[in-house]
């Protein structure tokens, strides 16, 4: 199967669970559609472990956990004690190896090349440790009863998203800068 079809489906199945839908016929449904994919030959240059019939499909995703840096596996450790790895995929984009990883619970955490966490996103909410104290108040006292869904660390601050699809942005010391577009 691809890989990146894998991703895909890995990811949709992860952000699917993560919404707490937990209906049985649907989750039938949504299963089945990440494994009926066609099998495709992996890329020549490829640099995950590429599963060949449904059944290693599963497997091959938790089998690239171990391809981690230590540095990432003892965070998640640490962070997700109660989730597993479902998926990796690695990305050589930015003159190093980052990686993109996805957890069974739904939870999707992005690290740079120095194994440092630069995006978590859960549509149930981001933990609390991955926000700024200053981020968590402004957020609680303007939008009360909206989860912080994903946060990104950037060259400014922080970017994150709210349950309700709005994005903020924050400088580094989390003082609101504006809404992102």
């Amino acid at each position: 199967m691809n890989l990146k079809a894998l991703s895909i489906g890995v990811a949709l199945l992860a952000l699917w669970s993560c919404s707490g839908n937990n209906d049985a016929q649907q989750q039938q449904v949504a299963v089945p559609t990440v494994q009926q994919q066609p099998v495709q030959a992996a890329p020549a240059d490829s640099t995950m472990a590429q599963a060949q019939d449904p059944a290693q499909a599963q497997a091959a995703p938790a089998a690239n956990a171990q391809a981690l840096p230590a540095p990432i596996t003892d965070f998640i450790k640490q962070h997700f004690p109660n989730a597993t790895v479902v998926g990796v995929e690695p990305d050589h984009e930015h003159g190093g190896l980052e990686y993109d990883v996805y957890l069974n619970d739904g939870t999707q955490i992005d690290f740079d090349a120095n194994n440092q966490w630069e995006k978590v996103e859960c549509m149930r909410g981001v933990p609390a440790f991955f926000v700024p104290k200053a981020i968590a108040t402004y957020v609680k006292g303007s939008y009360q009863n909206l989860a912080i869904t994903k946060i990104n660390k950037e060259y400014h601050g922080y970017d994150i998203e709210l349950a309700n699809g709005m994005e903020l942005s924050f400088d580094k010391s989390g003082r609101f800068m504006g809404m992102d577009d």
